[in-house]
């Protein structure tokens, strides 16, 4: 009696438990697909661009699909800035990053200079839109527009395409008397470049 308990027991639990393994194989086999093809994802869309990244978590749990959208950090992170300081700048983040690509300018060189110059255009003459200390300060522009296509167009003729593209090099022409006191412009400028990484 035992013997014949033993096998009516003992092919129904083999066959359940060779089951429920197949069952897990199988599915575990899917998850690792679908990670495999997450990471390849991952791979192609960090090496398209340093700026650029977006993650996110399924929506239900056990799924998963995915998508893959791409923007420009830069604007973001000098608006943030902006608005931190409280800057007059803050409605034209794009107008400075868009020039900055046009002149091929460091996209954080002009918010920067402004930073050192006039506080963020805190402390500039009345209407004179003019935060980056042209000529002492004496220049007036029309608008900010105006102001930052002067200021990315001068920066790009008078100091990049002769070279002088760092705080440094650019100090002892933009800036000459801070050459004699040590440099503290092009100290300045380039803490707020950091800041702005």
């Amino acid at each position: 009696m035992r013997k014949i308990l033993l096998v009516v027991f003992w092919f129904p639990a083999t066959i359940l438990t060779l089951t429920l393994s197949l069952l897990s194989f199988y599915f575990l086999d899917n998850v690792k697909a679908g990670e495999i093809l997450l990471a390849t994802q991952a791979k192609e869309l960090a090496s398209k661009n340093q700026y650029e990244f977006y993650a996110a978590l399924p929506a239900v749990l056990g799924t998963f699909t995915t998508t893959v959208q791409a923007s420009d950090a830069r604007p973001e992170l000098i608006r943030q800035y902006l608005e931190k300081y409280k800057s007059p700048l803050l409605p034209y983040t794009d107008l400075i990053v868009n020039l900055s690509d046009q002149y091929g300018l460091d996209f954080r060189l002009i918010v920067s200079i402004a930073q050192c110059e006039s506080n963020l255009c805190k402390k500039i003459p009345p209407e004179s839109y003019n935060c980056w200390g042209f000529q002492n300060g004496t220049t007036r522009f029309l608008s900010w527009e105006q102001a930052l296509n002067q200021v990315a167009k001068t920066l790009k003729e008078r100091y990049y395409d002769k070279g002088l593209i760092t705080p440094e090099e650019i100090m002892p022409k933009y800036a000459p008397p801070s050459v004699e006191k040590g440099g503290p412009w092009a100290k300045c400028v380039s803490q707020f470049m950091e800041e702005l990484q």
